[in-house]
């Protein structure tokens, strides 16, 4: 199948809303006002937000009624970060089937979770907003294929779960093209910013030096690694020295290698407020 047979306007959200939200700058006098207009477009979503923003990771003890407070109260990056969680959440909230909740939605979510701390941690403070979006959206490619053909993708899922097979080689067998060529033309189609082909179009499974290159790239590579190896996103690898030998290839040092390994740091992702108000669709 071509990639190109999808089509990528079949889903929940308007594509130029998220491109939308992901091209806002900052610096521009109407920011706010736009990044309003597009949460207020969704009421779902403006809701989701408020109960995040409200929760005691975010609220700095006082109640946010309104996007405009919270964006002055957390700051504009922030709020982007969760309006794109919000509205992601609507793309992967289709299907209730338990594989594709725990193997790609919870998968994204800790992703962005994880690569949002992993990102702060390697000295990319600056950039952490951007690698929680890019954790959130690294998958889209294996949810349009899912919209696609639902019964097919959990044929991949099975593979990948199963046999042991990489979600590329699974994809390829079952579909003839995979996730990254479809996150990769998404990133056309939907007319966003060309540095999401480096988090939608790469097989983030296969090392690469190059994606250690700045702070964002590796925390994803690093986070999607340390999900797959413990069982969310692929099969669970039991060897705990293999999966510190992936993260090294990647560029990690040492020292966080075994942090991040330790079981208490996936179980402190799932004990997030933003997990534990986003993780049931």
């Amino acid at each position: 199948m071509d990639c190109k047979a999808i089509d990528y306007k079949n889903i929940p959200v308007q594509a130029d809303i998220i491109s939308g939200i992901i091209a806002l700058d900052m610096e521009s006098n109407s920011c706010f006002r736009d990044l309003d207009n597009y949460v207020r477009s969704d009421q779902g979503v403006a809701t989701l937000i408020l109960r995040v923003v409200n929760s005691p990771l975010y609220s700095r003890g006082k109640t946010i009624a309104t996007i405009p407070l919270a964006i002055s109260v957390l700051g504009f990056n922030v709020v982007r970060s969760l309006s794109m969680l919000a509205f992601s959440r609507s793309l992967f909230s289709q299907t209730r089937n338990p594989l594709f909740r725990t193997h790609i939605w919870h998968h994204s979510l800790l992703a962005a979770i994880a690569g949002q701390a992993m990102c702060q941690a390697l000295g990319g403070g600056k950039d952490k907003d951007e690698a929680f979006i890019a954790g959130l959206m690294h998958d889209m490619g294996k949810v349009l294929l899912f919209t696609h053909d639902p019964e097919r993708y959990l044929q991949v899922l099975a593979m990948v779960l199963d046999q042991g097979l990489s979600s590329v080689e699974a994809e390829q067998s079952v579909f003839g093209c995979d996730h990254c060529q479809v996150g990769l033309e998404a990133v056309s189609q939907w007319k966003l910013p060309e540095r999401f082909a480096d988090y939608m179009g790469i097989d983030l499974a296969a090392p690469r030096p190059k994606l250690a290159a700045t702070p964002i790239h590796l925390s994803l590579a690093a986070a999607n690694c340390l999900l797959d190896g413990a069982g969310i996103g692929a099969r669970p690898q039991d060897d705990i020295e293999a999966r510190k030998a992936a993260l090294l290839g990647f560029g990690v040092d040492e020292e966080r290698c075994d942090s991040w390994l330790c079981e208490e740091f996936i179980a402190g992702l799932m004990a997030t407020d933003t997990y534990q108000l986003c993780a049931n669709l």
